[in-house]
């Protein structure tokens, strides 16, 4: 279960709602891209498809509710989580729990970051979802009793950032050529081939997925994938009107079937059926 971006969009009544977000300052910036705080969260429906993002992220719940992740054709409930959880990079959607009043705190892990702060190899929680003191242990439990005793979002935002802070200090460095790698896949996700990125590393093209995987919890080439059918829900979101061959084009897709096959894989729907179903936000959509 992962943590929603764009909160600020959140449909409910303005009187009803806490939210705040804050980018950590240094040098917990280097590792988490953003803080996410909001309380009293109120959808109109009770289960969302969560749509692969590229990201990692540490979910502290803030409410005593329990939260699920459910199977994807019947919608029962799979997983249940209490405390805290920690998303790993998804190959394809999961769906997961939109409760009523839900209150929560969201860390949001740079790519290639999460080995540094979590001390274990990212790939190990592909396509899982898993309770968070499984990875960092009792200390998340009680990172989260501070954050209920204050009701303050500045002073919350405090306590992750030396909760982090703490982490960082005891932690691994992340790796220049994970970094770089990143980065240029980011810069062109339409990329046709990765074995550029491999030589202008200097390392083998079997030891960087090995460090990659290591450090991102995909390999290049799935992280690619995703980096580009997120651009592709970045141009459904910007534009008014949508010319499927064209966009699938200006993404890079082999041709219009690549493109539909690749959309399916991670959203479950056709890019007609995700315009119809598509809810507040273009990362979830709405299910029951």
């Amino acid at each position: 279960m992962a943590g929603r971006q764009n909160a600020e969009r959140l449909p409910v009544r303005p009187d009803d709602l806490v939210f705040a977000t804050r980018i950590p300052r240094p040098p917990c910036d280097q590792y988490v891209e953003l803080l996410t705080c909001f309380e009293n969260f109120c959808p109109d429906h009770a289960i969302e498809r969560l749509l692969p993002d590229g990201a990692v992220t540490i979910i502290i719940d803030l409410d005593n509710g329990p939260k699920h992740t459910y199977d994807n054709l019947t919608l029962k409930p799979r997983q249940r989580y209490r405390i805290a959880w920690i998303s790993g990079m998804q190959r394809e959607f999961i769906s997961i729990g939109a409760e009523q009043h839900s209150s929560m705190m969201v860390i949001r892990l740079r790519p290639g970051a999460g080995y540094a702060l979590l001390g274990l190899p990212i790939d190990g929680l592909q396509d899982q979802v898993v309770d968070a003191d499984s990875v960092v242990g009792i200390e998340i439990a009680r990172l989260r009793q501070r954050l209920l005793d204050t009701d303050n979002m500045n002073a919350r935002f405090a306590l992750v950032e030396a909760w982090l802070s703490s982490r960082i200090a005891q932690g691994r460095p992340t790796l220049p050529v994970v970094e770089f790698a990143i980065a240029r896949i980011r810069d062109n996700p339409s990329l046709l081939s990765l074995d550029a990125i491999a030589e202008r590393t200097g390392y083998s093209h079997k030891h960087m997925i090995h460090l990659f995987k290591k450090h991102v919890g995909l390999t290049p080439k799935a992280y690619q994938r995703i980096i580009r059918f997120n651009q592709v829900l970045a141009e459904i979101e910007s534009r008014q009107q949508v010319n499927w061959i064209a966009l699938a084009q200006d993404c890079g897709y082999f041709d219009h079937a690549h493109f539909i096959r690749e959309f399916r894989r991670f959203s479950g729907f056709s890019p007609r059926q995700f315009q119809r179903l598509r809810g507040e936000y273009i990362n979830y959509i709405p299910v029951a």
